[in-house]
C-alpha cells in the first residue's frame, strides 16, 4: 500500500508540472470611454446644477486640481464626487445668463485598475436656448527659447476692459496649455476679448511671472487660430555660456573651441550665408545641443557668418530693433513685445572650404 501511495503522489507531481497558470490575458491599455452624460437641475436650489460622467470601467481622479477648470470660470468651488464608473460634478452658483460653459476634464480621469489616463473630455451646456459653439485655438512658446510651455492660464477679456484691472477681475473666458503649449476654447461668442496668458496658478499678475500678450484684439467669428510668446519682463538674455540663452556678439570664437581635441592648425572652416528679404537690425546664432557657439550682429545684409568651425549647427534668427546687440524681454506695463526669435526648421552642416548658401523667409 505504501508504495502505491509514492507512485500515485509521483503521477500526482507529474501532472501539476504539466499545468500552465493562467496569465491573466493582454494588459489594458486604453483609457475609460465616456457612456453618457445626464445633467439636471434642482429645482428647490435653482442655482444647483449636477452633471453625471458614466464610464465603462470603474474610474479614479488623476491630478484634478491641476487638471480641471470651467468657462468662464465661477466663484464657488465646484463639488465633485465619484461612485464606482460615474462622476459626478455639482455646481452651486450664480451663472452668467445667455452663456456657454464649458468643463474642460481633460488629463482629470483614468482608469481604476492600469491608470490610463482619458486625455480629452469636454462638456458645454448653455444658459440659455443658444449654445455658443464658435471656437479659437492657438500655441503658446517661449519668446526666446520657443520651447511649448504646459499648464499655463489663457484668458479672454471684453474688449472694453481696460488693461489696469484687468487682473483684478475674473477672465471672460480661460482655457490652459496641454504638453504642447496647445489651448482651445470651444465655446466663444462673436465679440471681440483681449487675450493674456499667465504662467502661474492663478489669474494674478506679478512682476516676476511671465506674460504673454496680443497687441489687437482677436474674434472667434474672424479667427481660428493664434500664437502667444510669453516672457519674464525681469530676465535679460546675456550670458553667452548658459544654454539656450546667452548672447553676446560673436561669443565663441574658434580660438575657444576644443573639437574632438584638434590643434586650432587642424581646425577646418566653412562659410554660411543667409538669404533673406528680411531688412531689420538682428542676430544670427549657431547653437549645438541647446548652447550658443558662435553669433554675430548685423544692421543690414549681406548675412554672412564666416570662420565656422566644420559640422552641424541648428540656426536662430533674433529681430534686435533696438539694436543693443542682444535678446530684450518684454514689457506688460509699457506694452513692449519681446523681441522676435525663431528657429531655422532644419538642422544645418557646415562644411569644410565649402561656401553655404540659406535661403530662409523670416517671418517679421
Amino acid at each position: 500500500m505504501k508504495k502505491l501511495l509514492q507512485i500515485f503522489i509521483v503521477l500526482c507531481l507529474t501532472s501539476c508540472a504539466n499545468i500552465v497558470a493562467p496569465t491573466g490575458g493582454e494588459k489594458d491599455i486604453n483609457a475609460p470611454k465616456l457612456q453618457k452624460i445626464n445633467s439636471t437641475e434642482n429645482l428647490q436650489h435653482i442655482h444647483k446644477k449636477i452633471v453625471s460622467f458614466d464610464f465603462d470601467e470603474f474610474i479614479v481622479l488623476n491630478n484634478w486640481e491641476e487638471n480641471f477648470y470651467i468657462s468662464p470660470p465661477i466663484n464657488k468651488r465646484i463639488q465633485m464626487k465619484i461612485k464606482g464608473t460615474e462622476l459626478f460634478l455639482t455646481i452651486e452658483d450664480t451663472l452668467a445668463e445667455n452663456a456657454t460653459y464649458n468643463l474642460a476634464l481633460n488629463s482629470c480621469i483614468k482608469d481604476l485598475n492600469e491608470g490610463n489616463i482619458l486625455d480629452t473630455l469636454n462638456y458645454t451646456f448653455s444658459t440659455s436656448d443658444v449654445l455658443d459653439t464658435l471656437t479659437l485655438s492657438g500655441k503658446l512658446l517661449d519668446a526666446y527659447t520657443l520651447e511649448q510651455i504646459e499648464n499655463a492660464w489663457i484668458m479672454l477679456f471684453e474688449e472694453n476692459k481696460n488693461d489696469s484691472v484687468i487682473f483684478k477681475e475674473n477672465p471672460n473666458y480661460i482655457a490652459k496649455t496641454d504638453k504642447e503649449g496647445n489651448f482651445h476654447f470651444p465655446n466663444l461668442n462673436a465679440k471681440n476679448y483681449k487675450v493674456v496668458a499667465l504662467t502661474e496658478f492663478d489669474f494674478i499678475y506679478n512682476e516676476d511671472e511671465s506674460i504673454a500678450y496680443l497687441d489687437s484684439c482677436i474674434n472667434a467669428e474672424t479667427d481660428s487660430f493664434f500664437c502667444l510668446f510669453s516672457f519674464n519682463p525681469i530676465i535679460e538674455i546675456d550670458s553667452a555660456n548658459s544654454d539656450t540663452t546667452g548672447i553676446k556678439t560673436d561669443s565663441l570664437s574658434s580660438d575657444s573651441l576644443l573639437i574632438d581635441n584638434l590643434t586650432k592648425e587642424e581646425i577646418s572652416y566653412g562659410k554660411l550665408e543667409i538669404i533673406s528679404s528680411t531688412t531689420t537690425p538682428c542676430i544670427f546664432q549657431l547653437l549645438q545641443n541647446k548652447k550658443v557657439v558662435k553669433e554675430l550682429s548685423f544692421t543690414n545684409p549681406p548675412y554672412i557668418l564666416d570662420d565656422l568651425i566644420a559640422g552641424k549647427y541648428q540656426l536662430k534668427y533674433i529681430s534686435d530693433l533696438n539694436e543693443d546687440r542682444k535678446w530684450t524681454t518684454g514689457s506688460w506695463i509699457n506694452k513692449v513685445q519681446a523681441e522676435k526669435a525663431q528657429n531655422y526648421p532644419s538642422e544645418i552642416t557646415i562644411r569644410s572650404n565649402w561656401d553655404l548658401e540659406l535661403e530662409w523667409l523670416i517671418v517679421e
